[in-house]
């Protein structure tokens, strides 16, 4: 008896081991938004992110992605971090809102290029911006995105920045973003970005500015016949969660969203490379396109940051990030 008994201990074990998935804790869910309709780069890389997630945790973490601005827009996702009713987004300036200081984040004609951008977000000016905005929010980044710059669509040619005087442009809901176009002589209308396509299409604003590839994704062109590129913003966005999500989960999870984050940025690249051609080509067979001399918007714009310099810990982030931009 006692030999049969052993044995099946030794088999019951056997089947444990064999098996461990009957017993294994249901995988952790977490929900990510995007603003941005689906066929945009910024969706589709967060969507590869999840994927990338689920593998590396080994099926221990089920990320749900949700896109096209199904769960508000971008200051609706960052307000939902925090209080947990959305666990991590792709977002970029609306940040500022939460940190004035973090109004670096997307500061017109601040960063030079998207090499200075890697540089500074890759090296100690960038954990600095990561640990102040765990402190002063409770959002951890992950990784950034890039984006390609920023450009304007009208209703009426813009040639000069003269012709910008008074125009009603949408801005996104960030004070670097309304300060720089009044300075430049507009009048900035913040809006969400699920609300510009119909305020163009009524007339309630004249125009709007974001990279080619979202203007392409959500049509602005059926509502903007003018496009001017100024480039005034080298831009980029950054996968970001609730920090006390973050720090909960298991070291293997941690790494896996950390590892998802940057080979997702790494996807993003290829995915710019490949589609941004074919994007201009067919954007600018579609709208009336001029190259704006961007220099006198500088000049006009280069006292903006000045307005900030109340804020705690602007200065020093602003100023060292132009200071790695001598190199560029």
């Amino acid at each position: 008896m006692k030999r049969i008994t052993l044995l099946s201990l030794v088999l019951t074990l056997a089947v444990l081991v064999a098996v461990p998935s009957a017993w294994a804790a249901d995988p952790v869910k977490l929900v990510f938004a995007s603003a941005y309709a689906p066929v945009d780069h910024q969706s589709q890389t967060l969507v590869k992110f999840g994927e990338l997630a689920e593998k590396y945790s080994n099926g221990t973490l089920k990320v749900n992605v949700v896109v096209g601005g199904v769960l508000g827009g971008e200051r609706d996702v960052a307000e939902g971090i925090q209080v947990g009713t959305v666990n991590g987004a792709i977002l970029g300036g609306i940040l500022q809102n939460f940190d004035p200081a973090m109004s670096i984040l997307e500061f017109p004609f601040l960063f030079k290029n998207e090499a200075h951008v890697r540089a500074v977000m890759e090296g100690p000016v960038g954990d600095k911006i990561r640990n102040r905005l765990i402190q002063k929010t409770g959002i951890r980044i992950l990784y950034h995105v890039m984006r390609t710059p920023r450009e304007l669509t009208t209703k009426k040619p813009v040639k000069s920045l003269a012709d910008i005087k008074g125009m009603k442009i949408r801005v996104p809901e960030m004070q670097a973003h309304l300060e720089t176009w009044r300075a430049l002589g507009a009048t900035p209308t913040p809006l969400a970005f699920t609300e510009v396509y119909t305020a163009l299409q009524l007339g309630t604003v004249d125009g709007q500015e974001n990279p080619l590839g979202v203007i392409w994704a959500n049509k602005f062109y059926e509502v903007t016949e003018y496009l001017a590129i100024t480039d005034h913003l080298v831009g980029f966005m950054m996968i970001v969660m609730n920090n006390d999500t973050f720090k909960k989960l298991t070291p293997v999870q941690q790494k896996a969203l950390t590892q998802a984050a940057v080979e997702a940025s790494r996807f993003n690249d290829a995915l710019l490379k490949k589609i941004n051609a074919d994007i201009e080509k067919q954007l600018f067979a579609k709208m009336k396109v001029t190259k704006i001399n961007n220099a006198p918007w500088r000049e006009a714009a280069k006292d903006v940051y000045k307005s900030f310099l109340k804020y705690d810990g602007f200065e020093d982030l602003y100023l060292s990030i132009r200071k790695v931009g001598e190199k560029y």
